[in-house]
């Protein structure tokens, strides 16, 4: 089995306590137990999701664990695109920089975030040469 590093982009990270600043601030200003309580689960919640995707490939699958929704097979023989996209919808891909989306057989595709993108793409195209790489 052949693990594929995660690349967690820092400008997620940053975009993430931009937009729960407010909460935390209010929770410091107008202590509510509960209210801190329900945010400090869903930090620990964000934070779970984000470090715990996982890429591998084995005999011949990439696996891509999507924290706790489970864990997509893909047949490396069945993809034939794989392109670098800025597209922001969620996905298991910790980052904005950097990602790419993988398009395999009936049309199906799923965005993940290689910390490196060259390594990546040969191990791929030594599993299955017709794949075509794009960059955006």
């Amino acid at each position: 089995m052949k693990i594929i590093p995660v690349k967690i982009g820092w400008e997620l990270i940053f975009i993430l306590i931009l937009i729960l600043f407010v909460p935390f601030k209010e929770s410091f200003t107008h202590p509510n137990w509960k209210g801190s309580l329900v945010l400090v689960g869903v930090v620990l919640f964000i934070v779970y999701m984000i470090f715990s995707i996982r890429y591998s490939v084995s005999n011949d699958f990439l696996y891509v664990k999507n924290g706790i929704f489970g864990t997509t097979k893909i047949n490396i023989h069945d993809i034939s695109r794989v392109e670098k996209t800025w597209n922001p919808l969620s996905s298991p891909a910790p980052a904005i920089i950097g990602r790419v989306e993988i398009v395999w057989k009936g049309g199906n595709s799923i965005i993940i975030s290689p910390k490196n993108y060259e390594e990546f793409q040969r191990l791929l195209q030594s599993i299955n040469p017709g794949i075509v790489f794009k960059d955006a």
